[in-house]
């Protein structure tokens, strides 16, 4: 979201209140989760949420047309913003996969990037991101033609399908990009393209289960929460290192997950097991070493 630039004429309702407060939401719902203990399914399927005065008008108002209040939109200021926990009345705005913030983070200026949600659904949230794309496969053009504008945005991706070395890689991302379609670049519901087209979602998790709306795709998503505490798992212990994990560390991995599943999931849990595992326990600095077995005694 920090780096993210809407194009702020096209989305209106846009401003420095929302832009900003949006990446708070997350933040102060991971606090918790972190803080009282909770389980790390609650980061992707919460029951509450954190907003402000304008977060909550946002939500009411836009994320969720049937819940529109028509309240007058509160005046944003420079001052202290005052955040308050309040239950989730849309699950379509509830957790990390759906925050406003993720959803420009993962949009271009103008329109989204599924394949960008993709990939950043399978990186983040199931630490299995994608090889990078062949080089010589061309983005796609800004302009669009005359040709492609009846057309919905999957329609204009399937190209990228059309070439073998990019089928397999599409067939994984795809599903988890498309799935959030109904959210437009800057994380606003949407039924509709532009163009008067309908918005097709749906589509298959893992070659597993199908999904026909958001709340199925967040269903489905919990159906594999395993993976998501394994993935998880992995983010910690890698960022605890300081390196990529490598096939050594694939028992400590196997351990923590299988504790974790046994303690409910609870997030505090999760650190403790990864500080407590073998690899982190038996960590080392392999430069340090070198050098002071290879430094001249005096």
């Amino acid at each position: 979201m920090i780096s993210a630039k809407p194009n702020v004429k096209k989305f209106k309702g846009l401003t420095e209140g929302v832009g900003s407060q949006t990446m708070l939401e997350p933040l102060l719902l991971f606090e918790t989760v972190l803080i009282e203990n909770r389980s790390i399914v609650e980061l992707l399927d919460p029951s509450f949420t954190y907003q402000s005065d304008w977060l909550n008008h946002w939500s009411e108002n836009y994320l969720a047309p049937e819940l529109k209040t028509h309240a007058k939109t509160p005046k944003f200021t420079r001052r202290t913003v005052v955040f308050k926990r309040l239950p989730v009345r849309d699950r379509r705005t509830g957790g990390i996969i759906t925050n406003a913030a993720v959803m420009t983070m993962t949009s271009g200026p103008d329109e989204t990037h599924p394949i960008t949600r993709g990939v950043w659904m399978a990186g983040v949230i199931f630490n299995n991101p994608p090889p990078p794309p062949p080089d010589d496969v061309p983005p796609l053009p800004v302009e669009i033609s005359e040709n492609e504008k009846s057309l919905t945005l999957r329609e204009r991706l399937a190209a990228h399908r059309d070439r073998a070395d990019c089928a397999g890689c599409h067939e994984k991302i795809d599903p988890l990009g498309f799935a959030l379609e109904n959210f437009n670049a800057v994380g606003l519901w949407r039924d509709q393209y532009e163009n008067g087209r309908d918005i097709d979602m749906q589509g298959n998790l893992f070659r597993k289960q199908d999904f026909a709306d958001i709340y199925e795709f967040k269903d489905a998503i919990l159906n594999e929460k395993d993976r998501f505490a394994r993935g998880l798992a992995e983010h910690l212990l890698s960022f605890g290192l300081a390196r990529a994990l490598d096939a050594n560390d694939m028992p400590s991995i196997d351990k923590i997950t299988t504790n974790i599943i046994a303690k409910e999931y609870r997030l505090r849990e999760l650190i403790k097991e990864v500080v407590l595992s073998e690899s982190f326990l038996m960590k080392s600095n392999s430069k340090t070493l070198s050098t002071t077995n290879t430094s001249p005694s005096s």
